[in-house]
C-alpha cells in the first residue's frame, strides 16, 4: 500500500488522503482532485455545503506511512520542502466567526514570536471564496476580509501549525 496526501501549498495542511496499490503519484494533484477538492460540511440538518479547494492551491506528497492520516487529514501538516514524516499539528476549538468586517478566527494564546498565517476558504451559496491574512505576532485573533450573507456557511479554514478547521459558521 502507498500513502498518498493532498495538501495546501500555502501552508502545508492535508485536506486529503488516501491509501492505494500501483504506482506513486506526482506532485501534481489535479490527477487525484480534478478542478477542486470538494470537502463537504454539515450547514443544517441534512443541508451540507461543499467547501472546494481549488487545485491550483494543493500539491501532492507520499509520505511515510501515518494511519492516522486516513481518519483525520486536517490534524497533519506537510513540512516545506516536503519531507517524509508528517508533522502533527496543534489542535484548537471554538474560535470561528463570522463580524460585519469577515471570519474572525482565533487561535488559543501561546508563546508566539512571528506572524502566523490564515487562510480560509468561506461557501457563499454554491460558491467557495478564499481569503487570507495574518495573525500578528503576540497577537491570537485576525479578522479575514469575507462579506458574506446571513446564514450558515461552510468554512475550511488553515492556521500555520495548528490543526485545519471544517466547520459550518453561522452569521
Amino acid at each position: 500500500m502507498t500513502l498518498s496526501v493532498v495538501y495546501a501549498l500555502e501552508t502545508g495542511h492535508v485536506v486529503g488522503a488516501l491509501s492505494s496499490l500501483g504506482a506513486p503519484v506526482a506532485a501534481d494533484a489535479g490527477p487525484l482532485v480534478g478542478p477542486a477538492l470538494p470537502l463537504r460540511v454539515a450547514v443544517g440538518a441534512g443541508e451540507p455545503a461543499m467547501v472546494s479547494v481549488p487545485v491550483r492551491e494543493l500539491a501532492a506528497h507520499l509520505p511515510d506511512d501515518e494511519p492516522l492520516v486516513l481518519t483525520d487529514p486536517l490534524a497533519f501538516g506537510v513540512e516545506q520542502p516536503p519531507k517524509p514524516a508528517l508533522v502533527r499539528l496543534r489542535t484548537w476549538t471554538n474560535a470561528l466567526s463570522f463580524t460585519d468586517a469577515g471570519l474572525s478566527v482565533t487561535i488559543p494564546t501561546f508563546d508566539q514570536v512571528n506572524a502566523t498565517h490564515v487562510v480560509a476558504f468561506v461557501t457563499e451559496g454554491p460558491d467557495t471564496r478564499m481569503t487570507s491574512g495574518d495573525i500578528k505576532a503576540g497577537e491570537t485573533t485576525v479578522v479575514l476580509p469575507i462579506a458574506v450573507e446571513n446564514g450558515a456557511h461552510g468554512v475550511l479554514v488553515l492556521v500555520s501549525g495548528w490543526a485545519g478547521r471544517l466547520e459550518a459558521v453561522t452569521k
